[in-house]
């Protein structure tokens, strides 16, 4: 048997297979595979399918094959066969399909995220008044309060001071409340927690607890503040994105 004989008689018996839509081999100078291509439908184990397409040709036609020689691509489910090279010319490998148009980008909506922007205190007469400034896009918001200048009562004034401000940009959809604050040492750092209760009838009836962390780097102040939008953000940016000024309606459970 020729070359070339060997090749068309091999094409020809991998397309019996039913899963075969095009076949193409290409040989070595002996004679013997050195490629093969085949596009199948979908179903079939592609692994298991070499193994049948190794012995198929083994067993019909004495070629001897390295499964390692055999690539198969097979079509998703639902997808028609796109015609092939192999079967309009003999002697090339079936043709790729054009890739589909890329669809417009979607176009990204940013969350929207409050910031820090600052934080002052000032001690007076055994009090402290806490000023905490947030960010929200172009939008500046300050929580002013005044707390008993101890340091469980300093980091609670902080805390509330950020709340205030959080509260001052969702006025109807959530109010957020400062349960317990704390400073606890681990992995040889201290870190201030602060836990939030948060309340808003998008969100059901009942309150949810949220918390946040954050390692004391300048001072435990920022630190709480920090901690507290840690604890509130991804909440606050999801009551801001339910429609409260257009359309929707509160989550009730």
């Amino acid at each position: 048997m020729t070359r070339e004989g060997t090749k068309a008689a091999a094409e020809a018996v991998l397309r019996e297979l039913p899963s075969v839509i095009g076949a193409f081999v290409r040989e070595d100078v002996h004679g013997h595979p050195r490629e093969v291509h085949l596009l199948v439908r979908s179903g079939p184990n592609p692994r298991h399918l070499a193994y049948d397409v190794r012995e198929l040709l083994e067993e019909r036609l004495g070629i001897p094959v390295d499964q390692r020689v055999i690539s198969i691509a097979q079509l998703a489910d639902g997808r028609e066969p796109g015609k092939l090279l192999a079967e309009r010319h003999a002697g090339a490998p079936p043709e790729p399909e054009p890739a589909p148009e890329a669809e417009p980008a979607a176009e990204v909506v940013s969350e929207p995220r409050i910031r820090f922007a600052g934080i002052t205190t000032e001690a007076v007469d055994n009090r402290v008044r806490v000023r905490v400034s947030l960010e929200l896009e172009n939008d500046a918001r300050v929580g002013d309060v005044i707390g008993l200048d101890t340091g469980p009562a300093r980091l609670r004034a902080v805390a509330s001071a950020a709340l205030q401000a959080v509260n001052a940009t969702c006025v109807g959809r959530a109010r957020f409340e400062v349960e317990h604050t704390t400073v606890v040492r681990a992995f040889d750092r201290e870190y201030v927690i602060v836990n939030v209760q948060a309340s808003s009838p998008y969100l059901g009836r009942r309150p949810i607890a949220l918390v946040g962390a954050q390692p004391v780097e300048l001072d435990t102040e920022s630190a709480t503040a920090l901690a507290t939008l840690k604890a509130v953000n991804r909440t606050l940016s999801l009551v801001l994105r339910l429609p409260g000024s257009g359309g929707g309606r509160p989550v009730r459970s």
